[in-house]
């Protein structure tokens, strides 16, 4: 594994792939919160590297919210600052609402909570949870969670493709080609002629 130091630049840093347990590890070596998906981890590390103090804003907020809970469950309950909590009495409104036996909450719906903790948005309510539920996914389609499982995807696939099978430096050559991709307008995903359009770089 690539050793991390508090020296390093942001660039040094993002030219490697680093494992959330590294990513964990790192933050509670440093007395960074180790609370938080990949993402969340990955910025805050960035943070330090920077000299800033990055508070963890999700992890005050999940706080907030899971020490109350709402009288009653309705369109205007506030997710933060009223308890909301995917339980069987939030799945129970569901299937009320909706007049089904059985009702599943989505990877959206739980993604969209987290996002919401992450902002410290204390105004999202359930009505907006059925928004979500209702359209399949949020419009926001950058959030860190978003970014990670692009990046995961791509590696996947990066590492799928015949060319790439015995290459050396493979995930720096992924962290390269995955920096112009994120970088332009267009498709977040890998695909072979990447290797060829950017070629001679990559032979530097």
């Amino acid at each position: 594994m690539r050793q991390f130091h508090p020296d390093m630049t942001i660039k040094e840093f993002e030219q490697h792939y680093w494992y959330k347990e590294d990513l964990k590890r790192i933050c509670r070596e440093h007395n960074l919160s180790s609370h938080g998906i990949k993402a969340e981890l990955e910025d805050r590390i960035k943070g330090f590297l920077q000299g800033e103090i990055v508070p963890d804003k999700r992890k005050q907020s999940s706080g907030q919210r899971k020490r109350k809970s709402p009288a009653e469950i309705s369109l205007d309950t506030k997710l933060i600052p009223d308890g909301f909590k995917f339980n069987q009495r939030a799945r129970g409104f569901f299937k009320a609402y909706y007049k089904v036996s059985k009702f599943s909450f989505t990877k959206e719906m739980a993604s969209a909570l987290r996002d919401a903790e992450r902002r410290s948005d204390q105004d999202m309510t359930v009505a907006d949870l059925i928004a979500i539920y209702e359209n399949g996914k949020r419009i926001r389609t950058t959030s860190p969670e978003d970014r990670t499982y692009q990046w995961n995807n791509f590696v996947r696939d990066f590492n799928s493709d015949d060319r790439t099978k015995g290459m050396k430096n493979k995930m720096k050559v992924a962290a390269y080609l995955w920096k112009q991709v994120k970088n332009n307008p267009g498709s977040k995903e890998y695909n072979g002629e990447l290797l060829d359009k950017f070629g001679n770089e990559l032979k530097k």
